[in-house]
């Protein structure tokens, strides 16, 4: 037994000093492998058009993606076509298309350009091109230039595949409101799995499942407010949190702003030599108040807006019969839209909700009048600056507009013993 561990002792002393596996060494992190996704299938007419040596152009059937074709690239006549299919982009921003012929080769490269609506894009989104490899991983272009007056994501290419477009970075928040004095917290997200240069000169990443806070490289520089680096007095003040370089934090000036809401700004560089900037802006509105609120208790507010208008008529209003034959009438009175929560999530827009309505009912053939409530309640939800989505708890969903001076809901399910559908109700203190 003694010879034996002797011998194993000095064939461990052999490989550390033949420079075998010292377990004390420092190993690199593995990079996990790019998450894949099914490939989309087709819906609708493929677009085609035959382009030959000269060149050409072909655009998709619903004009969002166009390819344009240099001449020299093909050498013969070729049908060349854009089947839109389903998504299975993460983070997906727009449709996706599968450009064939499959496996055809282009001597020069092929431009590429993607035609976004204004709703599909946030200053605070860095968007790229994307395309689904052999294993099924979406890749983003980081190349990708955005035209963000044209509205439009180009990139070029020597091959056809499934493409899309998709958030490679975002700023979050990308709106958000803020009392007087108060501060928001910043933190860059990116939805690509890490970059595998360390010099960031890397075009292409896989996109991630899901968006998660950035902790690595890129880096975050020039944070400004208004245009200003570091900001003002007058419109805010932001800065890079310490020891992060993903984060920064923005405070509230001590007065309303003259331009209001203010543009916090920060440049993404995705290499310390500082190439490859790219920056992104997120709104934020200053309000010396939450609206119409009383605090319940410590950092719990309860906001009453009383309503004002059904479908743009004042109260009172006699409210439309869905049977015009009978006598019976119902006067809508009042109500209120009043959101519960702590000040935090009510400036994030997060909270419940009661929607209450109240009106007179005076049935057919009598004087006689009596008074009811209903009411709705459930969650609401932020979608981007005022705009909010409600969902009752018998899972009704509806949208609406919250802000301190007034709030609207839309497509409100109402119903009283004359009258049932959906209508727009307006609030204000």
């Amino acid at each position: 037994m003694r010879k034996h561990m002797i011998s194993l002792f000095l064939l461990s002393a052999a490989l550390v000093a033949c420079g075998g596996h010292n377990p004390t060494d420092e190993e690199p992190t593995p990079t996990p492998p790019a998450p894949t996704f099914p490939v989309g299938t087709p819906t609708g007419e493929a677009a085609r058009a035959t382009v030959g040596p000269e060149g050409g152009t072909v655009s998709s059937a619903d004009g969002k993606l166009s390819l344009r074709i240099p001449a020299g690239a093909l050498a013969t006549f070729t049908e060349i076509t854009v089947q839109p299919i389903t998504s299975t982009v993460p983070n997906a921003v727009g449709g996706a298309y599968r450009l064939g012929p499959e496996g055809v080769t282009f001597k020069q490269p092929v431009g590429l350009t993607f035609k976004y609506d204004e709703a599909q894009e946030s200053t605070a989104s860095v968007l790229a091109v994307t395309t689904q490899d052999g294993q099924g991983a979406w890749q983003a272009h980081l190349d990708t230039a955005q035209d963000r007056e044209a509205n439009t994501l180009t990139v070029q290419t020597n091959h056809f595949s499934d493409w899309s477009w998709a958030e490679a970075y975002k700023l979050d928040p990308g709106q958000a409101t803020v009392l007087l004095g108060k501060s928001v917290k910043f933190t860059l997200m990116r939805c690509v799995m890490d970059e595998a240069g360390a010099d960031g000169d890397d075009l292409i990443a896989p996109l991630a499942k899901a968006c998660s806070p950035q902790t690595l490289t890129p880096f975050t520089r020039n944070w400004a407010v208004n245009g200003t680096a570091g900001g003002s007095a007058a419109v805010g003040t932001v800065r890079k949190n310490e020891g992060d370089t993903s984060t920064g934090t923005y405070q509230a000036p001590a007065a309303r702003p003259s331009v209001n809401p203010v543009a916090v700004s920060v440049d993404l560089v995705r290499n310390e030599a500082g190439k490859n900037i790219l920056r992104m802006i997120a709104y934020i509105k200053i309000i010396d108040g939450l609206g119409p609120c009383e605090e319940v208790f410590e950092t719990y507010y309860k906001c009453t807006y009383p309503l004002r208008k059904f479908n743009g008529q004042n109260l009172p209003y006699d409210l439309p019969k869905n049977d015009p034959t009978n006598s019976a009438v119902d006067r809508l009175t009042g109500g209120y839209l009043q959101l519960t929560g702590y000040e935090d999530d009510l400036l994030l827009g997060i909270g419940s909700y009661e929607v209450r309505y109240e009106f007179d009912h005076q049935a057919s053939g009598t004087d006689h009048k009596t008074h009811r409530t209903l009411n709705d309640v459930g969650n609401f939800t932020s979608m981007g600056g005022h705009n909010v989505r409600f969902k009752s708890i018998s899972k009704v969903e509806y949208t609406g507009n919250i802000e301190p001076d007034n709030a609207s809901v839309d497509n409100f399910p109402m119903g009283t013993p004359t009258f049932s559908g959906n209508v727009k109700l307006e609030f204000a203190p």
